[in-house]
């Protein structure tokens, strides 16, 4: 499968190639790690497969030293020079702004009533 290198996000998964984030080339083992990773997917969506823990910690430290990787993180991205919604990413991110919205309002009734 060919690999394409990238300036932006980590990596993604096509039919056909494989995008990896050029930085992960100056650390062989964790792009051997996100390598493997990205080739053991599927067509069908496996959620534990996508929290892989120790994969994801060895990844933090990538993600903060290298801010083009953050553009995986939002909700719309430019994958294959299409901009692509992701769903997922918003409802996961109006989950928490909706549970941060609740609990502030719980704590000012609390204030507020004792």
């Amino acid at each position: 499968m060919k690999i394409i290198y990238t300036k932006y996000g980590i990596a993604n998964f096509y039919e056909d190639h494989i995008e990896l984030n050029h930085h992960l080339k100056e650390n062989p083992k964790l792009e051997e790690l996100v390598l493997k990773h990205e080739l053991s997917h599927k067509k069908e969506f496996d959620l534990k497969h996508e929290f892989d823990f120790k994969l994801g910690l060895k990844l933090i430290f990538f993600i903060v030293k290298h801010p083009s990787t953050w553009v995986d993180f939002l909700p719309l991205q430019v994958k294959k020079e299409k901009i692509v919604f992701n769903l997922n990413l918003f409802l996961l991110y109006l989950m928490m702004i909706s549970g941060i919205f609740v609990l502030f309002k719980i704590a000012i009734f609390i204030y507020k009533n004792f």
